[in-house]
């Protein structure tokens, strides 16, 4: 995984839910220097080994945002090869393709050497988390839409919910220089559990609210987000407003007042967002890669590897 100061967060939380779910059973090869330092401070940094190692373990997980050489020396190096995928995307000669998608942009091509394992059951998310009773919910909205240059549209749409009366929480993912943390997954989980309704960009963080049933609304930094908040529109579990940097703040409030006040509308949103999102797919993801007795891996594995 090749997340770097703009993007890519989500990629790298991911690889960390893996690395945690393996259990000390993992070397984590950072591409970037970003990655190197979120695993240090993940407690990871004795888990860190470098890409020129003359010979890599047995089983390499990778998780990349685009097409990236170390796919080559994976299969140079005869190690077995577990490729983790976003919509379809970054297809490779993986030996086991995951991608936890709601929809694929370019389908996968069967191969009889490849195992596949598609939508979202196969998502990795965050453990759900408990919602708070609705007397005990507070007036407060969690606004998650990445960093870098999306960071800006979270102030913007604070601006934009004023008239409502109701307080913006917002988080933040990786930021231009080492001084710029992610937010602490302890405030998260505790806005999540308390919102009364999320708006959140179409990436991994969208399928976690809908995981631990928050009504979200869903908007799209880019044309590729579009086809995932769509995706979940027509199946109920969202509200899409389209692209963020064309956001209607009329729009926005008219939806957001809608979200306060339609209580059987969001009850079925949630519903719908859980049944395509169950929140157990790491478990799903790690018995793939790790699991005793499964058909994928020939003979028994010793050591794990994750690519980030």
């Amino acid at each position: 995984m090749n997340a770097g100061p703009s993007l890519g967060y989500g990629h790298a939380v991911r690889c960390l839910r893996i690395a945690r779910s393996l259990e000390g059973g993992a070397s984590i090869f950072p591409i970037s220097e970003t990655c190197r330092r979120f695993f240090e401070a993940a407690g990871f940094a004795a888990s860190l080994a470098d890409l020129k190692a003359e010979k890599f373990p047995q089983v390499m997980v990778t998780d990349l945002r685009e097409s990236h050489a170390i796919t080559a020396a994976i299969r140079r190096h005869g190690s077995r090869h577990v490729s983790i995928h976003d919509m379809g995307l970054t297809q490779c000669r993986s030996d086991v393709a995951i991608d936890g998608s709601v929809t694929n942009l370019v389908p996968y091509s069967p191969s009889p050497n490849q195992a596949l394992f598609l939508g979202p059951r196969y998502m990795i998310t965050r453990e759900p988390v408990v919602r708070a009773a609705s007397a005990n919910l507070e007036d407060t909205v969690l606004v998650s839409v990445g960093g870098g240059a999306s960071a800006e549209f979270a102030y913007r749409i604070a601006e934009h919910l004023k008239p409502l009366g109701i307080r913006v929480l917002t988080t933040a993912g990786f930021g231009p220089s080492a001084k710029n943390t992610p937010t602490p997954d302890s405030e998260i989980e505790r806005a999540m559990a308390t919102c009364r309704f999320a708006i959140s960009a179409a990436g991994t963080t969208l399928y976690d609210l809908l995981a631990s049933g928050v009504p979200t609304i869903a908007v799209a930094v880019d044309r590729l987000q579009l086809r995932t908040a769509e995706e979940f529109q027509e199946q109920g579990a969202v509200v899409s407003l389209g692209l963020l940097d064309r956001l209607s703040s009329s729009e926005l409030l008219d939806r957001c007042s809608q979200m306060m006040s339609a209580e059987s509308m969001v009850s079925r949103m949630v519903s719908a967002g859980q049944n395509l999102v169950d929140g157990k797919g790491l478990q799903r993801v790690v018995e793939i890669i790790d699991g005793p007795g499964r058909d994928i891996w020939k003979t028994h594995q010793t050591q794990t590897s994750s690519v980030c």
